[in-house]
């Protein structure tokens, strides 16, 4: 990793302001948010209800729940989450904490796991910060036991596991 510089919000510096464009994403969101909220999904209830079982963990996790503050949550162990703690690292922040529901990270690739599961785009291109990792992905397209090797490795090149809490649903942010 390079040296880290520290993060700036200033308009004039990032050629953007910050506040504006939240503001831009707040109004977008608004158009879409529906009034019921989590009650316009259908829960996987009775024969579907094995699909919500993760079968890569033990059973019977529990742990305190957490009541710490950090400075940035990072909701999602997969290649969006992973990109987001390591570019974090990048500039020096370490206040992070990153949620998954998952056992580990990886995304996609953590739960789809059956035999010949491949990605449909060019390796080089989906998998992220393979500069970063000086690594070369084996295959064009590459299988799902790579992708998800590539997706702690990069959680162990940026420390991010000793950030991260696994098997944990995030229900609210205040």
């Amino acid at each position: 990793m390079s040296a880290a510089k520290p993060y700036t919000t200033d308009p004039t510096e990032l050629g953007f302001d910050p506040e504006q464009l939240r503001a831009k994403y707040n109004h977008e969101r608004d158009k879409r948010i529906r009034k019921e909220g989590f009650g316009q999904y259908k829960a996987a209830a009775g024969e579907l209800e094995e699909y919500m079982v993760d079968h890569y963990v033990d059973p019977g996790f529990t742990r305190e729940p957490l009541t710490d503050e950090v400075e940035v949550a990072i909701i999602g162990g997969g290649y969006g989450g992973l990109l987001a703690g390591a570019r974090l690292r990048e500039i020096g922040v370490e206040s992070i904490r990153m949620i998954d529901k998952a056992g580990d990270f990886g995304g996609t690739w953590y739960w789809n796991r059956y035999p010949g599961a491949q990605c449909d785009i060019e390796a080089y291109v989906y998998m992220p910060l393979l500069d970063e990792l000086d690594y070369v992905p084996t295959e064009r397209y590459a299988h799902a036991p790579e992708l998800l090797e590539h997706s702690r490795n990069i959680a162990k090149h940026y420390d991010l596991y000793k950030d991260t809490v696994f098997q944990t649903d995030v229900t609210e942010m205040k």
